[in-house]
């Protein structure tokens, strides 16, 4: 995937704000490469959906969004923190899971909004979600 300096942008993730403005920022970005607009809703709840974790899990975080122009054009994000982590990530995604602050179903509901979707993660180095749509 190649991407240029302009085509970037990072949102720290520290104030509750920064959910919305991270979101909103993912679905300009859609809109400006042409998205579909329920494609930059689904693009735009994936992301509230990270921010949201690394705001509840790990106090703060970065949200990083990037065009994607080659082989396939689209977004990219990819959610960092340094947080504890997720201990059975497996388990977290098999749609059994309960999280005892929520449903536990955001990181699959995620995956089941975008084209790609990657998570590593592990007590010694938090969480790196990473996520693309496509244009069509």
């Amino acid at each position: 995937m190649t991407t240029t300096a302009s085509d970037a942008l990072d949102i720290a993730i520290k104030i509750e704000g920064d959910i919305v403005r991270a979101r909103g920022a993912g679905r300009d970005m859609c809109r400006e490469l042409g998205l579909s607009e329920i494609n930059q809703v689904k693009v735009a709840t994936a992301i509230s959906e990270l921010a949201r974790n690394i705001f509840t899990y790990a106090k703060t975080g970065n949200i990083s969004l990037r065009r994607l122009s080659a082989p396939r054009a689209g977004i990219e994000v990819v959610a960092t923190d340094n947080g504890p982590g997720i201990a059975d990530v497996k388990l977290v995604l098999s749609g059994t899971y309960k999280s005892k602050t929520g449903m536990g179903k955001g990181l699959l509901g995620t995956k089941r909004l975008v084209d790609f979707f990657e998570i590593d993660s592990s007590p010694e180095r938090g969480t790196r979600v990473v996520l693309r749509k496509f244009i069509r």
